[in-house]
């Protein structure tokens, strides 16, 4: 499911905060962000802008774009107030009768913000990512609140995983035919490549194929990281791909938590680390997860970027409407490193 970066929302709440008087505090689904004191009112609908959002330079966005630059939003701090996420004036859009959570990106003009990786690991590019192969953006908790009753509802076991801070890569066989993507695109194997590289390494393919029947169609979903990738946060000192999905490419359906361990357990590969696992107790919350992910330090004792959240049995999520998965990132990490 695509992230909805900009959408129609409702301010639950306003509160003072100390020391400033021009602005407020407000609650915006599991959220708190920062709006003028004026601006809205406890009810009132507006146009909530996530993380990562990039608000293009308009007249009603002329005020947060400096320079007349595009703003990508991040977590701030204003008078130490923590902030994560734009609340603006439902009057930016074009007139008509917009709906709560409606996803207004494209009215808006919004594009996701994308880490770039450099060129000399990027290597050469065969084309776009196929159509048949997911793009791995799980939505946050704050974002879908009403996702976590559906995991404490389960009657089976749920998996927090450690999210890595690295760069998405999936190798597939499909038809027989073996290839590599990253993120957005597909990669051509060039001695250059570091997602190729990687693969060839671990001798992804080959395992692949000695695993499965040579009649599926699959796709292996993971975390390539290691130096140069994300500023390597976690320190680690060579290449590797740590692993978190297995898809049938035909039925377009993921495999369950427990059928990807078994295929990483047998191939020797490496799986993300699991720190939960069971039933979520009764009193989970949003906070009590975000808390668990502030808590979570990579091996270098540096801040982890988070936890994602999912059922060892693949779910459909009616919140979600996709499969149940969502993710808690770590406030430690993104004030961190200013994300």
């Amino acid at each position: 499911m695509e992230r909805k970066l900009a959408s129609i929302q409702v301010i639950h709440d306003l509160q003072p905060i100390a020391g400033a008087d021009a602005i407020l505090c407000a609650k915006v689904l599991g959220w708190e962000l920062v709006v003028k004191k004026t601006e809205f009112r406890v009810g009132d609908k507006c146009v909530f802008f996530e993380i990562d959002s990039i608000i293009p330079n308009m007249p009603w966005s002329a005020h947060l774009c400096k320079d007349g630059k595009p703003l990508r939003v991040r977590t701030i701090r204003l008078r130490k107030q923590l902030s994560q996420g734009v609340a603006l004036p439902i009057t930016l859009l074009p007139s008509g009768d917009y709906t709560e959570g409606q996803d207004v990106t494209t009215e808006a003009g919004v594009t996701k913000w994308e880490a770039i990786i450099p060129a000399e690991l990027h290597g050469k590019v065969k084309g776009t990512r196929p159509s048949w192969i997911p793009k791995t953006d799980e939505p946050r908790l704050q974002s879908d609140p009403d996702a976590l009753q559906e995991l404490l509802a389960l009657s089976g076991d749920v998996v927090g995983t450690v999210k890595m801070d690295g760069s998405s890569v999936t190798a597939f066989i499909r038809d027989g035919v073996f290839g590599v993507t990253s993120r957005n695109m597909e990669l051509l194997e060039t001695e250059d490549n570091a997602y190729w590289k990687t693969i060839r390494a671990l001798n992804v393919e080959q395992k692949m194929r000695d695993y499965f029947a040579p009649t599926e169609n699959i796709a292996l979903q993971g975390e390539l990281v290691g130096p140069g990738i994300q500023g390597n946060r976690a320190g680690l000192k060579d290449f590797n791909i740590h692993w978190f999905n297995l898809l049938d490419i035909n039925s377009s359906k993921y495999s369950s938590h427990s059928a990807l361990e078994s295929f990483i357990a047998h191939s020797q590969l490496t799986m993300v680390q699991v720190i939960f696992r069971g039933k979520l107790p009764s009193y989970t919350n949003v906070l009590s997860l975000l808390k668990m992910a502030n808590e979570l330090k990579y091996s270098n004792g540096l801040p982890a970027e988070g936890i994602v959240w999912r059922p060892i049995e693949e779910t459909y999520s009616n919140v979600l409407k996709g499969r149940l998965s969502v993710k808690t990132i770590s406030n430690l990490f993104l004030e961190t490193y200013k994300e």
